[in-house]
C-alpha cells in the first residue's frame, strides 16, 4: 500500500505574496484601524481564521461594492482575487487606506482586458459566477460578456468584428481550450488568451500525468478554491477515482480499504502542514511513503 505526493503542492506564488502583505499590513502601527478585509485573502478557512485571530474583520456580501457600503474608516486589504477600479475609488472617495494583494497574475488579465477594450474588442470571459476574481474582471466594463459552463453558445450576443477571449486564472486549462473552440464556431474572428495561472496549470497537468497509475486521488484543499475543485475535476474526466478533503478528519469517514495506490495532491492555497496530516493519517492505515 503506497502513497504517491503528486508535486508541486504548497502555497503559489500569489497566495505567499498576498500572506506576507497582510502579515506586514499587521506589523505597521501606522495604518489606519480597523483593518477590513474585502473576503477572504485566499480562499483556505485556515488561513483566513488566523488573521481573523490577529484582529482582522472579515467582510462578506454580494458583491465589493455592498461590503464596503458597511463600513467608513479604516484600511481595507483587497484580496488575492483582486477588485475592479470601481471598488478602489469608492473605497478612495469614503477615505478608507487600501492595501493591495491581488496576484501579479490576476493584475495581468485586469491589464490585459483594459487594453483590449481600449482598442475596442468585445471581451468573453470565461470564468465560475459569483467568484471573486470574476466580479473583479466583470467591473472592469458592463461590456464585458461572461461564459460559464452553463451558458448558451447559441445566445452569446456578438456585437463586433473584433472579439477576444480569456478566462478566470483558476479553470482547468483543458475547459478554457474546449470552450474557446466551441465559441469560435459562433464568433470564427474571436482571439484567445489563455489565462490559467502557471501554479494552477503545473498541478493539473501533474494530476493528468498519474493517470492509470494511482487508484485514488485524494485533493486536499478548502472546497471554495476554485482551483482545488478543478483538481478533482480533472481527476474524475482522467477516469480516476477522486476526493477532495480539507482535513484528515474528513478522511477518517472514507473507506480507504480498496485503494493500494493513492496519490496525493493539493490547491495552490493549501497550507504544507494539511497536506502532512493527510500523509500521517494515510501512514497510520498502513500507507508508505
Amino acid at each position: 500500500m503506497k502513497i504517491i505526493k503528486i508535486n508541486p503542492q504548497g502555497f503559489c506564488s500569489g497566495v505567499v505574496q498576498a500572506i506576507k502583505i497582510v502579515e506586514e499590513t499587521l506589523k505597521n502601527n501606522d495604518i489606519k484601524k480597523p483593518i477590513y478585509m474585502l473576503g477572504n485573502i485566499v480562499h483556505n478557512k485556515n488561513v483566513v481564521e488566523n488573521f481573523k485571530n490577529k484582529g482582522i474583520i472579515i467582510l462578506e456580501g454580494e458583491s465589493r461594492e455592498k461590503m464596503l457600503a458597511t463600513i467608513s474608516s479604516g484600511t481595507i486589504i483587497i484580496t488575492a482575487h483582486g477588485a475592479s477600479d470601481n471598488v478602489k475609488n469608492i473605497a478612495l472617495k469614503r477615505g478608507l487606506n487600501i492595501i493591495d494583494a491581488t496576484c501579479s497574475n490576476v493584475n495581468q488579465t485586469h491589464h490585459l482586458i483594459k487594453e483590449k477594450i481600449r482598442d475596442d474588442y468585445t471581451i468573453y470571459y470565461y470564468g465560475k459566477k459569483g467568484h471573486p476574481e470574476t466580479e473583479g474582471v466583470l467591473g472592469i466594463s458592463p461590456n464585458i460578456i461572461l461564459i460559464t459552463d452553463k451558458t448558451n453558445y447559441n445566445e452569446i450576443p456578438i456585437k463586433n468584428n473584433k472579439a477576444f477571449f480569456t478566462n478566470q486564472t483558476t479553470m482547468s486549462f483543458f475547459d478554457v481550450y474546449k470552450v474557446y473552440e466551441s465559441l469560435k464556431i459562433r464568433i470564427p474572428n474571436l482571439v484567445l488568451s489563455e489565462e490559467v495561472c502557471n501554479a494552477t496549470r503545473k498541478r493539473q497537468e501533474a494530476v493528468i500525468s498519474y493517470k492509470n497509475k494511482i487508484d485514488l486521488c485524494i485533493v486536499v484543499g478548502d472546497v471554495l478554491s476554485n482551483n482545488t475543485r478543478k483538481l478533482k475535476d480533472i481527476a474524475l474526466e482522467n477516469n480516476m477515482q477522486a476526493i477532495l478533503v480539507e482535513s484528515a478528519e474528513q478522511l477518517s469517514s472514507f473507506n480507504l480499504s480498496k485503494f493500494k495506490i493513492i496519490g496525493v495532491t493539493a490547491g495552490a492555497s493549501t497550507p504544507s502542514y494539511i497536506v502532512n496530516e493527510i500523509i500521517l493519517f494515510l501512514k497510520g492505515k498502513g500507507y508508505t511513503l
